[in-house]
């Protein structure tokens, strides 16, 4: 079947041609219906309980997506620059899409003065002389409400914060929003030295045109890149454009399926394209240095052959490394976050559709195209070639020091793992943008001037009414903000209890400051020297509902989410066992993911390391050689945990999923390796020769392939996304580490074992009734004798060939699958026939127990397929397969006492 798939293309070119483009054709059309979310609702897990309260708590105390308008100039409080701000002011008011201005035009402050207080805003209008001007600025400064939230300390800069309509049924609401600002501050920017707008639209319109950029940058750099290592390494042009047709019609198609499918692109996606080029170049890589391999010039039809040998001899492994490598991007696909649910959907349809494509278009682009002789270096530049010298290198190590290498290993994997323990993760939206973004500098910014741009609520709700009118509930509130202040992360927190405060200072002088009314009758007294639109964010109608609102800079989730669990602790022993207590925002949902985060990977690994054992233990029919296949997998992934908690690089959506990608990749050429060596140890007991045969046969490729991979992986790091760059530098180096991992540690463990393979199991073609008569496979299931047979040596011997020699020293022992041979034996110059045997017939089993000389002559009459059983490879091979060594060694016993018994017969 796996022959028949991959000779698909060469005998039905036309219908699979066909069937291609109208395939591609139909995805190209799905690609127009392509949407782009960069909204941070992907970021919150959909099963997030979080989201019904955050959903209530905003109906009740209005939106926390807020965008800040930052303004700064040394002249700010003059009547020219204020009369700006206030028509600026107006114009975003009138913004559909917008619900309220915060300002210094729509705030009021409370003063005390000649034992009188009064109520009035701010600036009901521009100031027309800079006496009026200056006047407003000292009150600004002078009220503890709004400093650092509307006012920086010095007076140079002031915010306007505008609350945004949350409307789920207006599409691309951030860009309109963003744009509509945009406009209005662009008419005002000439007259500031420094104004911008820093909020949820901005951000998200941030990531839109960074992902735009991904896409045109990293997909044309990745192919120039693939093009260059291939021409490089192989030197074939052929070879160099094949990679660019399958990896272009899988991006085609994985494009086509999301835009038909509804699926979103997100920043995730801005990968795909490198990612498709990158690592479906890998099985092109083998497919094209086997296909060099396969050619025989003496053939009539070399390419057909070299497309044969293909299909027979990497057929599987290339089935496999498809599936182990879908299997590490399938991981996340059942992942709570959606950022990450998507792109494990769409990514592991494009590995396995670009597997398909790769098997269909590869061999029919290489049977019309390519070359007829082999004119390929990636394998002839013996002793010169980079491949060459690595091994070369890896080679000395593995003959003087294998037991010193494993240790050493080990000891790194230890040290690597003890650094993971150092890891942290993260979910913040502004930790994906570089450093020197100027959407990162304004963050700062605003947040050293006032305070940070993310917002979040806490929220407390009493069983009765008019219980924040009471002084002991609003005493609860300033308990809980003075909590915050000893935890030192958060910039500004504001809630009833500093309006009350404040009133009560300008009341009763400074010595009150900070102080709280102590009678409810105070309490309402002060309320009335407030418009209700001042309190709205603060408290409800009814006064049963008070919150706080929190504002802060903090972009590390690991960081923000331990604070939020010290501060609920607090703020549930505060208000005690009558109230209800939230605390909530879009923000927190985010970096709370972070944890969900880290579980998924933990679930994703573990489940995906389990699988690949589990194929790879049935694959190779023994534990052992699921293990062996493990073991360059994990090797490279706790080296890469080991350097992000060394380098203090945290686990992100772009990170986290590195080690379960990884994984199925690397394991790419471990599969390769582990195929060919057991296919060689067929034909030889020398399994040492065996093991650095197919290294030697495979490196070249699994290093071109590895380099190519980590150069792919290399050309993330011009993405405009920090969490992309991460994936790509520690994908890279996972991949070189993999090539240590296959290279110098699996060939080491490899010479110690013995594997079959179920495929060849399975396939294994014989004539059944030649072993039923055989006394060699007596009371062994069909399985045993499969097993039995692919653990021995098959020969081949054309007609007139000696198989054993009168008088050589040998311990081996045939059994003749087909054929005819002649056994006879020289005596004086005369040679005398013996006997003639037949398929199903063994000889040499004398020679097999005991080392002694050949009695006689066996050759070949017509062309033979004989078994060759050494007994010093079935002594090795008893420790590998006990039981099936056993049962041949049963049988041996039981043909030699049938013989003897012969002999004593004849002799009575």
């Amino acid at each position: 079947m796996i022959l028949n798939f991959f000779m698909l293309g060469v005998r039905r070119r036309t219908g699979v041609i066909a069937t291609l483009f109208l395939i591609t054709l139909l995805a190209a059309a799905g690609m127009y219906r392509l949407k782009i979310d960069t909204g941070l609702d992907s970021l919150i897990p959909a099963s997030d309980p979080a989201r019904l309260v955050y959903r209530q708590v905003m109906g009740e105390f209005g939106t926390d997506n807020k965008t800040i308008i930052y303004i700064r100039d040394k002249d700010l409080w003059t009547p020219e620059k204020l009369s700006v701000l206030e028509k600026l002011h107006n114009n975003l008011e009138a913004i559909k899409y917008v619900s309220r201005v915060d300002s210094v035009f729509s705030l009021h402050t409370i003063e005390g003065r000649d034992g009188r207080v009064t109520s009035r805003p701010l600036l009901s209008e521009a100031p027309q002389t800079l006496e009026q001007a200056q006047r407003a600025r000292a009150s600004a400064l002078a009220n503890p409400l709004y400093l650092g939230n509307f006012f920086s300390r010095n007076g140079n800069a002031t915010a306007m914060i505008v609350s945004i309509r949350d409307d789920e049924t207006i599409p691309d609401l951030d860009r309109k929003v963003y744009d509509a600002i945009e406009a209005q501050l662009a008419k005002a920017r000439p007259s500031f030295e420094h104004l911008v707008q820093v909020g949820a639209p901005r951000i998200s319109v941030e990531l839109t045109t960074s992902l735009y950029k991904d896409f045109i940058v990293l997909g044309p750099l990745s192919a120039l890149m693939l093009v260059l290592s291939i021409l490089f390494f192989i030197r074939n042009g052929v070879s160099a454009f094949i990679p660019l047709v399958t990896s272009g019609l899988s991006i085609i198609w994985t494009f086509g399926l999301m835009g038909w499918t509804g699926i979103p692109v997100n920043i995730l996606s801005a990968m795909l394209p490198s990612l498709i080029i990158v690592i479906g170049s890998t099985e092109d890589t083998h497919m094209i240095a086997a296909f060099f391999r396969g050619l025989d010039n003496d053939s009539e039809n070399p390419r057909f052959e070299a497309i044969r040998y293909i299909a027979v001899h990497i057929g599987l492994p290339l089935i496999l490394t498809v599936l182990t490598t879908a299997l590490g991007f399938a991981s996340n696909i059942f992942s709570d976050i959606g950022l990450i649910q998507h792109f494990a959907i769409v990514s592991t349809f494009a590995i396995l559709c670009n597997g398909v494509i790769t098997a269909l278009v590869v061999p029919l682009l290489l049977y019309t195209y390519g070359p007829a002789t082999n004119t390929s270096t990636i394998e002839n530049q013996e002793g010169n070639s980079l491949p060459d010298r690595i091994m070369h290198l890896f080679r000395y190590s593995q003959d003087k020091y294998p037991g010193s290498t494993l240790f050493i290993t080990a000891v790194l994997c230890a040290f690597f793992v003890f650094q993971a323990s150092k890891l942290y993760v993260t979910n913040d939206p502004l930790s994906y943008f570089p450093a020197d973004r100027p959407l990162i500098k304004d963050t700062r910014l605003i947040h050293d001037d006032l305070a940070g741009i993310k917002i979040f609520f806490i929220t407390l709700e009493a069983d009765q009414e008019k219980a924040f009118m009471q002084p002991k509930n609003i005493e609860k509130l300033a308990q809980i903000q003075d909590f915050m202040k000893k935890q030192g992360v958060f910039d500004r927190s504001v809630s009833l209890a500093d309006y009350l405060a404040f009133v009560n200072k300008e009341f009763r002088g400074e010595f009150a400051e900070l102080s709280l009314p102590r009678t409810r009758e105070l309490v309402a007294q002060y309320l009335l020297f407030f418009h209700r639109g001042d309190l709205d964010s603060y408290v409800s109608h009814d006064f049963r509902r008070a919150n706080i609102i929190v504002r802060h800079n903090i972009t590390d989730s690991h960081t923000l989410n331990r604070y939020i669990d010290e501060l609920t602790d607090f703020v549930k022993h505060t208000a005690g066992p009558n109230m209800k207590t939230y605390i909530v925002g879009e923000n927190l949902m985010v970096n709370n993911a972070a944890e969900t985060l880290m579980l998924g990977q933990v679930e994703a690994l573990v489940l995906l390391l389990v699988l690949i054992f589990l194929i790879m233990s049935a694959m190779f029919t023994s534990f052992k050689g699921g293990a062996v296949a493990m073991i360059p997998a994990v090797i490279p992934i706790a080296m890469m945990f080991g350097i992000m908690g060394l380098l203090h690089i945290p686990l992100n959506p772009g990170t986290a999923m590195v080690a379960v990608i990884a994984i199925g990749i690397a394991i790419d050429g471990t599969i390769h390796l582990l195929a060919r060596y057991n296919e060689l140890c067929r034909r030889t007991s020398d399994y040492i020769g065996a093991v650095q045969m197919a290294v030697k046969e495979e490196a070249a490729p699994l290093i071109v392939s590895s380099i190519a991979l980590a150069l792919g992986f290399g050309i993330l790091l011009f993405s405009n996304f920090t969490v992309v760059r991460q994936f790509g530098a520690l994908a890279a180096a996972t991949m070189l580490l993999s090539i240590f991992a296959n290279l110098l540690i699996t060939p080491i463990i490899m010479a110690r074992i013995r594997l079959v393979g179920l495929y060849q199991i399975i396939t294994l073609s014989f004539d059944k009734e030649v072993l039923d008569r055989s006394p060699l496979f007596n009371n062994m299931t069909n399985y045993q004798r499969r097993k039995a047979i692919l653990i021995s040596e098959l020969n081949e011997f054309k007609a007139g060939e000696l198989l054993v020699e009168q008088g050589m020293v040998g311990r081996d022992m045939y059994l003749i699958l087909s054929g005819e041979a002649e056994v006879s034996r020289r005596d004086n110059g005369k040679t005398r026939k013996l006997a003639t045997l037949q398929a199903g017939q063994i000889f040499g089993e004398i020679g097999y127990i005991r080392e002694t000389e050949r009695t006689a002559d066996v050759r070949a009459v017509t062309d033979i397929s004989a078994l060759r059983f050494d007994y010093n490879r079935m002594e090795k091979d008893l420790k590998f397969f006990p039981n099936i060594v056993a049962k041949l060694n049963f049988n041996i016993s039981y043909i030699l006492g049938e013989r003897l018994a012969d002999m004593v017969g004849k002799g009575s």
